[in-house]
């Protein structure tokens, strides 16, 4: 059912391919069903025939799941990961674990979850004070600064729900300056 599935979205889409396309949510629970049905060779295969300009996947498991993936795979250009401050070291999520992995197998990265659903810009007083000690821009602008900071990263979706927010996204990502050392400091303190 691929094919067919990819030309309706290519039809509703009203184009002739599509730049960057992923296969969603792989983990270890659908990867063998993935497998199963060829869907990695089958998007090569549309990618070999100019309807896939950049093939990849969003991910969410642990990082050496992702390591068996990329190993297995090595036509996946990109990958779609959990990743902000808050998870970074963490055990659940690995979010610095999985960039590493993609790292390691040269792959882009693009970044979901950058304010975690709203968590790092809904800070505790005490946490966004040691934000608002630098005067740089609004809480939303650490999280996903700290996410495009890291080199491989190629996007952050923030995930932005009103036009005030895109504003915000705007005017710190237009001339976009990568972090600092304090303000690493200070995103970890938070």
């Amino acid at each position: 059912d691929i094919i067919p599935f990819f030309n309706s979205q290519l039809e509703s889409l009203g184009v002739e391919y599509i730049d960057y396309y992923l296969m969603h949510a792989q983990s270890n629970r659908n990867y063998q069903k993935y497998q199963d049905a060829n869907a990695y060779e089958v998007c090569s295969k549309l990618k070999q025939e100019g309807k896939i300009k950049h093939l990849g996947i969003s991910f969410h498991d642990n990082a050496k799941f992702l390591d068996k993936i990329l190993t297995e795979h090595p036509e996946i250009e990109f990958v779609q990961i959990q990743f902000n401050y808050l998870d970074y070291d963490s055990v659940n999520v690995e979010s610095r674990k999985c960039y590493e992995v993609c790292r390691k197998h040269n792959k882009d990265v693009m970044i979901m979850e950058p304010v975690k659903g709203g968590e790092l810009v809904n800070l505790p007083h005490k946490a966004k004070t040691i934000l608002d000690s630098f005067n740089n821009g609004s809480v939303a602008s650490y999280a996903i600064r700290f996410a495009a900071s890291f080199e491989g990263v190629v996007m952050v979706l923030s995930g932005m729900s009103n036009m005030e927010q895109m504003l915000d996204n705007l005017s710190y990502m237009k001339d976009f300056k990568p972090f600092s050392k304090e303000e690493y400091e200070a995103v970890f303190e938070v």
